[in-house]
C-alpha cells in the first residue's frame, strides 16, 4: 500500500504520467522503483481487493435488509395477533357484561306483575271458594 501511495504521489507530482528511469540514472526522490509489471500487479491486486470489499459490503447491506425486513414482518404479525385477541377479549368482556347486567337489574314492571298476578290469584280462591260453598 505505501508503494501505492508513493507511486500515486510521485505521479501528481511530476504531471499525469509516470517518469521512466533507465538503467544507472538517479531517482528523484528516496524510495523503491517498481517496474511496470510490479505496478500492474499492485494496481491489479488492489483493483481485487477493493472489488472483493464493495462485494462483501453489498452482501452484508442485503443480509441485513433482509434480516431487518424479517423482524419487522415478524413484530407487525405479533402486533397483528395482539390486536386480534384484544378485539376477541373486548367482544367476551362485552358479553359478559351484558349477561350480568341482565342477572342483577330486574325489569320495573317485574314486581308489579307479581302483586297483581297475586292479587287477583287471591280473588280468584276468594270467588271459587264461596262458589263451592254455596252448591252445598
Amino acid at each position: 500500500m505505501f508503494l501505492l501511495t508513493l507511486l500515486l504521489l510521485t505521479k501528481s507530482a511530476y504531471s499525469d504520467e509516470g517518469v521512466p528511469l533507465k538503467k544507472g540514472e538517479k531517482a528523484p526522490f528516496n524510495g523503491t522503483l517498481l517496474s511496470p509489471d510490479a505496478v500492474a500487479q499492485i494496481i491489479a491486486k488492489t483493483d481485487e481487493e477493493v472489488g472483493k470489499c464493495k462485494i462483501d459490503a453489498e452482501l452484508d447491506k442485503k443480509l441485513t435488509e433482509a434480516d431487518f425486513k424479517l423482524q419487522l414482518k415478524l413484530k407487525e404479525a405479533e402486533l397483528t395477533g395482539c390486536l386480534e385477541k384484544s378485539q376477541g377479549l373486548e367482544a367476551l368482556r362485552a358479553d359478559q357484561i351484558a349477561f350480568l347486567e341482565k342477572q342483577v337489574y330486574q325489569p320495573k314492571w317485574k314486581p308489579s306483575a307479581i302483586y297483581i298476578t297475586g292479587v287477583l290469584s287471591g280473588i280468584g280462591v276468594v270467588y271459587l271458594t264461596t262458589k263451592i260453598v254455596e252448591q252445598q
